[in-house]
C-alpha cells in the first residue's frame, strides 16, 4: 500500500508539472472573429521574448476597414513558474494599466513604449501610415510587415512591470467607429535577459 501510494505521488507530481510548464516557443495566435480584418500571419521572434532585447515582428494581414481610433479590452493572464497570476485593471501615475478597457490602443502603445515616437519610429513603417503618432492613421488594404525590428525596453522600470517575465495569455477585444474590429487570443513568454543569459 506504501509503495502504491508513493508511486501516485510521483504521477501526480509529472502531471503537474507537465500540465503547468506553459512556456511558449512560438507565437500562438487564436482568431474568435474578425469582421475588419483578414490575418494571414503574426509571429515574434525570437520565442521566449527576451526583456529587454531586441524582437523581430511579422504582421501580414489585409486591413478590410482603416485603423484610426480603435477601443481595445484586453484580459491578461500571466503565470509564472505555473502560478497563474490574472492581471487586474490599476492605475499608475494616473494611467490605466492591465485588464482594462482602453479608448485608443495607439495611445496605450505610446505610454507603454518608450520609443514609440516620431522619432525614434522605424522609417519603413511610414510605408503603412505608421508615423509614431496618435491617433494611428493606417489605410485599409494589405499590410505586410516581416521581421521588423523591434527595441523592447526593460518592462521591469516601465508602468507595465508586469510583463518583464512570465507566460501570457491576452484576450483582445478590439473595436472602432463602426463596430467589432477583432476579437483574439494571443501566447507567449517572456524572460528576462538574466533567465536566457
Amino acid at each position: 500500500m506504501q509503495k502504491f501510494s508513493s508511486i501516485s505521488i510521483v504521477i501526480v507530481i509529472f502531471a503537474i508539472t507537465v500540465n503547468v510548464r506553459g512556456e511558449y516557443n512560438k507565437l500562438e495566435l487564436t482568431v474568435h472573429s474578425a469582421p475588419a480584418i483578414d490575418i494571414t500571419n503574426v509571429d515574434i521572434t525570437p520565442m521566449p521574448i527576451v526583456n529587454p532585447g531586441q524582437a523581430f515582428l511579422t504582421f501580414i494581414a489585409n486591413l478590410k476597414r482603416p485603423i484610426k481610433t480603435i477601443q481595445t479590452a484586453l484580459k491578461i493572464n500571466r503565470a509564472v513558474s505555473g502560478i497563474n497570476l490574472p492581471i487586474r485593471c490599476y492605475k499608475v501615475q494616473g494611467i490605466e494599466v492591465g485588464s482594462c478597457a482602453y479608448k485608443d490602443l495607439c495611445a496605450v502603445l505610446k505610454t507603454m513604449l518608450p520609443s514609440f515616437k516620431p522619432q525614434t519610429c522605424p522609417a519603413r513603417m511610414a510605408q503603412f501610415g505608421i508615423d509614431c503618432n496618435c491617433p494611428f492613421n493606417i489605410p485599409a488594404g494589405p499590410l505586410s510587415i516581416v521581421n521588423e525590428p523591434l527595441e523592447l525596453p526593460d518592462a521591469q522600470s516601465s508602468i507595465a512591470n508586469f510583463m518583464a517575465t512570465g507566460d501570457f495569455v491576452i484576450q483582445l477585444d478590439a473595436q472602432d467607429q463602426v463596430g467589432p474590429y477583432a476579437s483574439l487570443t494571443i501566447k507567449f513568454t517572456v524572460k528576462s535577459q538574466k533567465q536566457s543569459g
